[in-house]
């Protein structure tokens, strides 16, 4: 088989699975779970648009305020950080970003810190 159609093959499970969206997190050792899932998605050749989804649990005994900020590379101005997002103790709340990109995952940076 040739090597170059083999390493393809190999890499398509990688890509198909890919998330859409690359998430930093500065979560200052709070005990939250954060989960990504795509909602919807419409791609045009050179673009991608799309809207995700990122849930956040809160397993401390204190309110925790989260933000979902864009990454540097985006270019788009469509893409705006999130309103702040206040979680009760034990508490769940989804934050979604939206926007169009040039590339197949959007990169933010999610930060949560103790609300006072």
């Amino acid at each position: 088989m040739n090597p170059s159609l083999t390493l393809g093959l190999l890499l398509l499970p990688a890509v198909a699975m890919a998330e859409p969206l690359h998430l930093e997190r500065e979560l200052n050792d709070l005990r939250v779970d954060v989960e990504v899932s795509e909602l919807e998605t419409d791609t045009q050749p050179g673009i991608e648009s799309g809207l995700v989804q990122v849930l956040i649990t809160n397993h401390e005994r204190f309110k925790v305020a989260c933000q979902l900020h864009p990454g540097e590379t985006e270019a788009s101005p469509g893409l705006d950080s999130t309103p702040i997002t206040i979680i009760a103790p034990e508490g769940r709340r989804a934050l979604t970003m939206s926007g169009e990109y040039g590339d197949s995952t959007l990169n933010a940076l999610l930060t949560c810190i103790r609300d006072e």
